[in-house]
């Protein structure tokens, strides 16, 4: 769902942080749906699992301690009902359940261990490390036979130097050794690759840091990892803020994509990004390049922040990697050619972003969360464009919305659910076809609830839909914005 969440206290203050530019949407700890990503498959039964987090979640009384869940896939789709719950006060983790950590803020996968079983990486970037508050942590969960069982912490490679360590997070073999690296952002103007691989023990490989091309306000608010030159390494994209003039009040969003090599990371030729406040990658024309999908919800009507109601842009892969110049491969608001409905101040569009081939045709699709979309009476409601790839790239037709109003869709469209606030599109049914996850993160007033749509030769389809939220887990039905930072 939504990053930097200690600013979100409630309904109000949300939407007024994300009109002044303060809020970022994650998807970042999310890598590309295409045959070149890892997929999350916890327990190797060939069945695609879902990672989500209730980062704000009380556990033991403790307020925002946190919790990841994971939901196993069957041929039926997510299993609500074969699940693991995980905290920091779960047998075998690291640390303790402690107020504000917000374990779960961000989440990535991999097999970090080469032992056949997906782990997931946990960020707690609230978690005060001895004299470090607000320090972070990243723990890695590890897959089995079972599910996720146990975890390993992740050492900072330099704690002192910033805070928020594992406040976003992707997995990538960034320099093609076939081990799986992970990148960390931070609250600093650098990001961490530690590098695989990765023992139960806790030692990995070494360390890069990354750093950004500017002083960024906040440090890294989005990061994924993907290959957008067919090279077989991992590229990684990040997006930051930075400082506008001092007349002017605000930040403005930019990003920048590094390359791997067998080096690691080409951290000294930076590749200038659209900004954005979500992240995607996946193969949208089928030719074996990446794309960047890149959501901004940022409202202001200038060249700094994006046009009012939110903008994605997507940038083309090449041999040479991501093509973006002055015309990316496409520019889409709720203007464009091709997107359904009307372009609305506040509405969020690119608030989430995520890319699969739901159809199986070989173009993966792109959907596009419109997280504080009003629906008739019901305000901030939100809803998903789901628009569909081709040879040509983002297709202009065949464009469609699902929402909670949507016929076959669990629930109903009420003011404040943000449905939308993250998506995934992944396989979990394991017949080659994407299924569609997707938060309401502030559903029943930040309890969050999680829709899950299969995927069909003709597109999203709600046959056999299915919603859970924390009560379904025996869980307290209390605030926890459960459905954050999906992932699988």
């Amino acid at each position: 769902m939504i990053r930097h969440h200690r600013r979100l206290v409630s309904a109000t203050a949300t939407a007024a942080a994300l009109t002044a530019g303060l809020l970022t949407f994650s998807t970042g700890d999310a890598t590309a749906a295409t045959a070149r990503a890892y997929k999350a498959d916890f327990n190797h039964d060939g069945y695609g699992d879902v990672a989500l987090a209730a980062p704000y979640a009380t556990v033991a009384g403790k307020g925002m301690a946190g919790y990841v869940a994971v939901v196993y896939g069957s041929a039926s789709g997510l299993n609500p009902a074969k699940r693991t719950v995980v905290s920091q006060n779960t047998a075998g983790v690291p640390g303790a359940a402690e107020a504000e950590d917000s374990f779960g803020e961000a989440l990535a996968v991999a097999d970090l261990n080469g032992d056949g079983y997906t782990d997931l990486a946990v960020g707690a970037p609230g978690e005060d490390v001895g004299s470090d508050v607000d320090g972070g942590s990243v723990t890695v969960l590890w897959g089995s036979a079972s599910g996720l069982k146990n975890g390993t912490s992740v050492k900072d490679p330099a704690p002192t130097k910033h805070d928020g360590w594992g406040g976003a997070l992707a997995a990538g073999d960034f320099n093609g050794d076939g081990k799986a690296d992970l990148a960390s952002g931070t609250t600093a103007s650098h990001a961490y690759v530690v590098k695989g691989g990765f023992t139960k023990s806790g030692t990995t490989g070494g360390t890069q840091k990354v750093t950004l091309p500017e002083t960024a306000e906040y440090g890294v608010d989005a990061i994924a990892a993907g290959d957008t030159n067919g090279d077989k390494k991992a590229d990684l994209v990040l997006t930051y803020r930075i400082a506008l003039p001092s007349d002017e009040s605000g930040s403005w969003s930019k990003g920048v994509a590094y390359l791997g090599a067998s080096t690691g990371l080409v951290v000294s030729q930076p590749r200038p990004l659209n900004g954005g406040t979500s992240i995607a990658l996946g193969d949208i024309d089928g030719d074996g390049y990446d794309e960047i999908a890149l959501g901004n919800v940022f409202t202001r009507e200038d060249d700094h922040t994006g046009t009012r109601g939110g903008q994605v842009n997507v940038i083309r892969g090449s041999q040479g990697g991501p093509i973006n110049g002055d015309a990316p491969m496409a520019e889409l608001t709720q203007a464009s050619t091709g997107v359904p409905g009307t372009n609305n101040p506040n509405d969020g569009f690119g608030g989430s972003v995520t890319i699969g081939d739901i159809n199986g045709d070989g173009y993966d699709e792109l959907a596009i969360g419109v997280v504080f979309k009003d629906i008739g009476q019901a305000e901030d409601t939100g809803l998903v464009v789901l628009m569909n790839g081709s040879a040509h790239g983002v297709s202009r037709t065949g464009a469609r919305t699902i929402s909670q109003n949507t016929t076959g869709v669990p629930g109903a469209a009420e003011s404040m659910d943000y449905f939308g606030s993250d998506a995934l599109l992944s396989d979990v049914s394991k017949d080659g076809r994407a299924d569609l996850t997707v938060t309401a993160g502030f559903e029943d007033e930040g309890v969050g609830t999680v829709t899950a749509l299969r995927g069909s030769a003709s597109g999203v389809t709600t046959t056999g839909a299915r919603s859970f939220g924390p009560g379904t887990f025996g869980l307290p039905r209390t605030y926890g914005a459960f459905g954050t930072a999906l992932t699988g």
